[in-house]
């Protein structure tokens, strides 16, 4: 099971007066995580790495980063039936939980908030995500 959430801001950390970036922040990245406490955390760890790999290969801007701890997201009633990952773009626990992308679940999160960069991130996860289902399907480039 795959499911992405939330791919496209990521702006680093806020500012000591609380302020954000306007800017994606040069550390971005496509977040990979699997839950270690699940049933099938092995199968979730491999898949997780497949799509790492993936990442590597056919993204072509962000890289992707593989966290162990996927929470509070819509995978989570799966982890324990099936390998199950989430996609994201930024850490859901500590980062997310820590007010660091201000459109989650707000008003906010609307075309006209983000900027040419942040659509690029969300596209690294979308070349990250196809790359890893076709080389996991046998899919193959002819020449």
């Amino acid at each position: 099971m795959v499911q992405h959430d939330m791919l496209l801001y990521n702006h680093g950390m806020p500012r000591a007066d609380g302020t954000l970036s306007s800017e994606q922040s040069p550390e971005a990245d496509v977040n990979v995580e699997f839950q270690e406490a699940s049933k099938f955390v092995t199968e979730s760890q491999k898949l997780a790495w497949t799509f790492a790999t993936a990442n590597e290969r056919y993204a072509s801007d962000y890289p992707a980063a593989v966290g162990q701890h996927m929470t509070n997201t819509d995978s989570a009633p799966f982890q324990d039936l099936v390998a199950t990952i989430s996609l994201r773009e930024m850490i859901r626990g500590s980062q997310m939980g820590a007010g660091w992308d201000p459109t989650h679940h707000q008003p906010t999160d609307l075309y006209s908030t983000f900027s040419d960069k942040d659509f690029l991130l969300g596209l690294n996860a979308a070349q990250t995500t196809l790359g890893a289902i076709a080389t996991m399907a046998g899919a193959t480039l002819k020449k």
